[in-house]
């Protein structure tokens, strides 16, 4: 076997690998699992190639992908994106190897999300110190919720932006918001002016990143964002109470198996964020 980074043209290849790695997955422990388009993979790591393209690596077996790995830096946060063995070759340490490549020189603040039914990767991530910290909750269905009186939809500009992912997030996601913006549709939410939470919404009717300058912040935003939609799917994790409650009471349902949000010390548990998925956080 051999390591190097990776490049789009392995995409393929790695796509496929997702598909077998997760449909075996779900397949053994009892739960239906439609395959990931080609191009809905590729999107997000086609975006994690161009900007941090020294933490995308892939395993090679007499020149055939069987594995692979990204990650990415935004300022002082390490979060690992992916980390996928062939099942036909799982069990030969290729997931140790890839995640110690993705990992060199990673700062102090450290997250993953897991499958909550992937006992055999979370025990790798706990044994460098990524403990599961909260559930991540995939959410979805017919909203019925009214709209608070008191907020109006605008554009955003990049200082709203960066002033709520500091305070959602803890750092600066600029760089994504030029993906994001290219999956969905995004608003800023005021009140009296001021500019307290954001939204992405696709096509599709995924509803990810919002975030809020606080917990109740992002709740009012979330229930705006609901109350002009006919079906939505989301992701949010548990340690956001606010959101998690706003979800319920709107209607939504839990209608995936939940994931594991994993963190190393000191950690830092989102309470006002609906992330933007597993592959960005």
């Amino acid at each position: 076997m051999d390591y190097r980074l990776a490049t789009e043209a392995d995409l393929p290849a790695e796509c496929g690998l997702f598909n077998r790695a997760q449909g075996g997955l779900y397949r053994q422990h009892g739960f239906a699992r439609n395959e990931t388009p080609f191009e809905r993979f590729a999107a997000p790591h086609r975006h994690l190639l161009a900007h941090d393209p020294a933490r995308c690596f892939v395993a090679q077996v007499d020149g055939q992908v069987v594995a692979f790995a990204a990650a990415i830096v935004r300022g002082e946060f390490w979060y690992l994106s992916a980390l996928f063995v062939d099942p036909d070759f799982q069990g030969r340490g290729l997931g140790a190897g890839l995640l110690e490549l993705a990992a060199a020189g990673w700062p102090a603040r450290r997250a993953t999300i897991t499958d909550a039914i992937q006992p055999i990767s979370n025990a790798l991530y706990a044994r460098i110190g990524l403990i599961p910290s909260t559930p991540v909750l995939v959410m979805g269905g017919t909203p019925r919720v009214a709209a608070p009186r008191d907020l109006e939809p605008a554009s955003p500009s990049g200082d709203d932006l960066a002033a709520l992912d500091a305070a959602a997030y803890g750092f600066d996601r600029r760089v994504d918001h030029g993906y994001w913006a290219t999956q969905g549709d995004v608003t800023v939410w005021r009140r009296q002016g001021e500019a307290i939470a954001y939204s992405y919404v696709s096509e599709q009717g995924w509803l990810g990143p919002l975030a809020g300058r606080d917990e109740a912040a992002a709740g009012d935003a979330l229930r705006a964002e609901l109350a002009r939609r006919a079906q939505v799917m989301l992701e949010i994790p548990g340690s956001a109470v606010t959101l998690v409650e706003t979800a319920f009471k709107a209607g939504l349902r839990i209608v995936n198996p939940p994931g594991l949000l994993l963190h190393a010390r000191p950690v830092r548990l989102p309470t006002a964020l609906v992330i933007s998925g597993y592959w960005l956080f």
